[in-house]
């Protein structure tokens, strides 16, 4: 046990004093190098959502300041607000409407303006345009305030005619009479947007109010709402985090501005959809490394503490074996150092006793060879006088020396007895035969019982046409007992004629049926019972229904449950035993 404690000893100060430590610095440097990661990440998020902020605040600050002086303008209060009809070479509605066409083309990020009004004295122009009411406009009056302006997200047709969404800022303008309204409506151009946006990987998206998104830096999302986590009620709302975006989790940082001079809030949302990704797959090589670090010097340690604790158990085991007086011990240890010495020494001194022993011993060996060649020579006279085929060669030369004498009965009878005694030695440890052998073997039996009875047996073997018995396997020494059992216990009263009749036949369930019947005394109803029942239990007393119980565990040791012996009274007097086994096939026949 002492070198196991020694391997054990190795072991713990290598995990204490190296891989423990080891282990736990570089869990801590990945995870303070995740953290670092995780917050660089945060910042480049953060940092590319405060530029889409800015350039999203300076598109609409510089487009509601463009939009300041025309605003104000007298001349477009009045023309706005003009009673008498206005016809469309009217100075002063050229004059707005020269004014709007240069400020669409001269600013980038318009990409169109329109008046509308309910003043039916003007005329339609190319930007100004008179409607009855404002209820088939797409854009709502939603602000309590509409001289300052509201911020939507308007469909508008691009030149493919496909709906795209634009920023819109709709602005109410004051005509000189009050009997009339007219709203200002400039859009914000897709493309201008999408061009001053950033340039990323990023998913970008940005909406005004509670509203779907009208900028996204990916087609899917647009007039789409932004996926907030939190509620959106503050007016300087920030969010920095984890985000579910299309069922990925995403870091996300969401901000919120107010735009300049319009009661409206704005949302900028930067979702990285690589972070989770990048993160783990960085994080995973370094736990990696760190496993790589610690599990290969370890399995290092592991291996040397093994093939030394191998070294010891050997040296161990020699030395106990050489104890016990077992001298035959390997001579090749392995290594070059002191345990190996330690070995050699031994193996020197183990040849040592062996020499000495030697010597010793074979003065013994020798008077020993010479007992066990005595001990060999009564062995083989022993087995001589006890080996039942000696008993049969026997038998056969005294039936030699009758038939030499002309005792032809003897001779007869000696041969029967021989071919009984053949087929037992034959079978014996056997665990089958065939029907046609063991129907031989009964034949013979009945016949030696017939020269002692004479008329008193006699046998009849019945079985339905094409029925081969060489085809059929069974155990041996099955039918000749029950056979001896009804000659002995059922044809005993008999003066003459006693019959033994054996049927056999093959039903189609796959059982082998063998009647042995005879036309002896038979039994009473009670008897027969009392048979039965105790074929299923071990007799204890002598007679008939041991050796058929024997018989009966047989078969079902061999062959199952579902066969046995059955005993029964013939209707014509005498005794009717019904052996049922499977059918089985020699093979060779």
């Amino acid at each position: 046990m002492k070198s196991l404690r020694i391997r054990q000893q190795i072991l713990v100060l290598c995990v204490c004093s190296v891989f423990i430590p080891l282990f736990i610095i570089g869990l801590y440097s990945i995870l303070q190098a995740r953290r670092q990661l995780s917050d660089r990440y945060h910042a480049q998020i953060a940092d590319a959502a405060l530029r889409i902020n800015s350039t999203i605040f300076d598109i609409t600050t510089s487009l509601y300041s463009s939009c300041e002086n025309l605003a104000k303008a007298s001349y477009l209060s009045s023309l706005l607000g003009a009673d008498e009809p206005v016809s469309a070479e009217d100075a002063l509605f050229r004059q707005a409407e020269d004014t709007l066409s240069t400020l669409r083309v001269t600013t980038a990020a318009v990409s169109a303006i329109h008046i509308y009004t309910d003043n039916p004295n003007l005329p339609t122009g190319a930007h100004i345009i008179p409607v009855e009411n404002y209820d088939a406009m797409p854009w709502l009056l939603t602000t309590e305030n509409k001289f300052l302006g509201d911020w939507q997200c308007l469909p508008v047709a691009d030149s493919w005619g496909n709906p795209v969404y634009e920023l819109t800022l709709i602005r109410q303008l004051a005509p000189s009479s009050a009997r009339y309204t007219a709203f200002l409506v400039v859009s914000v151009d897709h493309n201008y947007m999408k061009n001053r946006m950033l340039d990323s990987d990023y998913l970008v998206m940005a909406s005004v109010d509670n509203t779907p998104a009208f900028y996204a830096s990916e087609s899917g999302w647009v007039q789409k709402y932004i996926p907030f986590p939190e509620g959106t009620l503050e007016d300087y709302y920030s969010y920095t985090g984890q985000l579910f975006i299309d069922g990925t989790k995403q870091l996300a940082n969401i901000i919120t501005f107010l735009p300049y001079r319009t009661s409206n809030r704005f949302y900028i949302c930067v979702a990285d959809k690589h972070f989770y990704e990048n993160i783990d797959r960085i994080t995973s090589a370094y736990v990696f490394i760190l496993i790589m670090v610690t599990i290969l010097p370890l399995f290092s340690v592991f291996v040397f503490s093994a093939a030394f604790d191998k070294r010891l158990q050997l040296l161990k085991e020699v030395m106990h074996q050489v104890r016990m007086g077992d001298y035959n011990v390997s001579r090749f240890f392995g290594g070059d150092d002191e345990l190996n010495e330690i070995y050699s020494d031994l193996t020197a001194t183990v040849k040592k006793i062996e020499e000495d022993e030697a010597r010793f011993y074979q003065g013994q060996l020798d008077r020993q060879k010479l007992i066990n060649r005595q001990q060999e020579i009564e062995f083989k006279m022993l087995s001589n006088q006890i080996n039942p085929h000696f008993l049969y060669n026997t038998l056969e030369t005294i039936r030699m020396q009758a038939l030499a004498a002309g005792c032809r009965d003897v001779v007869s009878s000696i041969k029967l007895l021989g071919q009984s005694m053949h087929y037992v030695l034959e079978n014996t440890g056997n665990d089958s035969t065939t029907l046609e052998k063991e129907l031989a073997y009964t034949e013979t039996y009945l016949s030696i019982q017939k020269l002692r009875f004479g008329n008193r047996i006699n046998w009849q073997i019945s079985c339905p046409e094409g029925f081969h018995a060489s085809e059929y396997k069974i155990l041996p020494l099955l039918i000749q007992p029950i056979v001896e059992n009804a000659v002995v216990h059922g044809l005993e009263c008999r003066k003459e004629e006693g019959m033994i009749y054996i049927t056999l036949e093959e039903e189609p369930s796959g059982l082998l049926m063998i009647w042995v019947a005879d036309n002896g005394k038979g039994m009473t109803a009670p008897e027969l019972t009392e048979l039965n029942a105790r074929l299923s239990a071990v007799a204890s007393d002598s007679g008939s229904s041991i050796g058929l119980y024997n018989i009966s565990q047989r078969i079902r040791l061999l062959y199952g449950i579902e066969s046995g012996i059955t005993i029964s009274e013939r209707q014509d007097g005498g005794t009717e035993v019904l052996l049922k086994i499977p059918v089985r096939r020699n093979e060779e026949g």
